[in-house]
Parts: C-alpha cells; structure tokens; sequence
C-alpha cells in the first residue's frame, strides 16, 4: 500500500513539473521574463525582427518581435502557443485541456502548439491524428527563433499567453490546470 502511494505521488510530481528541457533545470512555475537568461535570450532576437511560423495547415502564422510581446499579423485574439514535444508525457495529458479550451473560446482565442523536436510533416500529423489535436501546430525551425524571441524554453510542456494586443499576458513551465488556465485566458481576452 505504501509502495502503491509513493507511485502515484512521485507520478503525480512528474505531471505537474513537466519534462525538463535538457538546456536548463530551472523548476519554477511560471516562465520569468525578468531573469538575466530571459533578457540574454530575448537579445538573439532584434526588437522588429519578424518570425513565421509555419502551422501544420500549411498558413503561416506572422510575429514581429516588439519591447513588450509580439506585433501578430490579422489578430484581434489572444494566443496562447504550448511549446511541447512528442515525447513529453505531460505533453500529451494536456492535449484534451487545451482541445477543451480551444473549442471553448475558439472566436477570442487562437491556441498554437510550438513543436521543438525534429519531426517532419506527416509524423506530426500522424501524431495530431492519433491524439485528436484540435489546435494548430507550428512546425519548422522558425519555431527554435520563436523559443528564443520569448526568452528560452526550460521545460516542457511550457506556455505563453499573449492578449489580443500581442502583450505578454502570463507563462507557465509544466503541466497547467484546465482551470489556472482558462481563468488566465478570461483575464486576456478582455
């Protein structure tokens, strides 16, 4: 029985922290854009430096780096882009979350998986196809710029939320409550 308790615990703290991305071991929370890695990442990227993004569609989704966030071409909703990999498992819990989200709020929100793996195309859509992804995914090395445009990715599942004006709203390393979340999107969809 205690054998049994200590698993799902030690489960339990693997789903809510995440994978750890192997470039950091950072273990907070929310993502700080404030740290000095933050600011020596956000330098790779020139303030007005543009980054499309490639979605699984085959659109391409248009960013302009700015001081405070992301000038997004023909937006006027908030973007939360998850930055996730295949292999992640709590990459793959959050999958009906965000579905669950994406439906919900689907005319004030646009949800972007950020892939950071190599895959190419038709695995990635196998993958989508497989766990029923109803949300875009940004596939393509433009996706690697845009990790280091927003400061470093230290974790996986991580998220960046982006109100309807491209403002940085909030940043989350593991894996998010529905709840936290949607509560954050209401806040950015104001």
């Amino acid at each position: 029985m205690k054998f049994k308790n200590l698993s799902v615990a030690v489960l339990a703290i693997f789903l809510l922290l995440g994978c750890e991305n192997k470039e950091s071991s950072k273990d907070s929370a929310k993502i700080d854009t404030n740290s000095t890695e933050s600011k020596l990442a956000q330098n790779a990227v020139k303030v007005d430096e543009k980054i499309d993004l490639k979605l699984l569609s085959n659109e391409i989704f248009s960013l302009q780096k700015r001081e405070n966030g992301f000038d997004i071409k023909d937006n006027e909703k908030a973007t939360l882009f998850v930055f996730w990999a295949t292999w992640c498992p709590p990459c793959k819990a959050e999958i009906p979350h965000l579905n669950n989200l994406s439906e919900k709020y689907k005319k004030e929100l646009n949800v972007i998986a950020v892939l950071l793996e190599d895959k190419n195309e038709d695995e990635i859509k196998a993958f989508a196809q497989k766990y029923q992804i109803k949300y875009d995914i940004a596939i393509g090395e433009s996706n690697y710029l845009f990790e280091k445009a927003i400061g470093g990715i230290f974790a996986l599942p991580s998220s960046a939320l982006f109100d309807k004006n491209g403002d940085y709203a909030s940043g989350y390393k593991g894996l998010v409550p529905e709840e936290m979340l949607e509560r954050d999107i209401q806040k950015a969809i104001e």
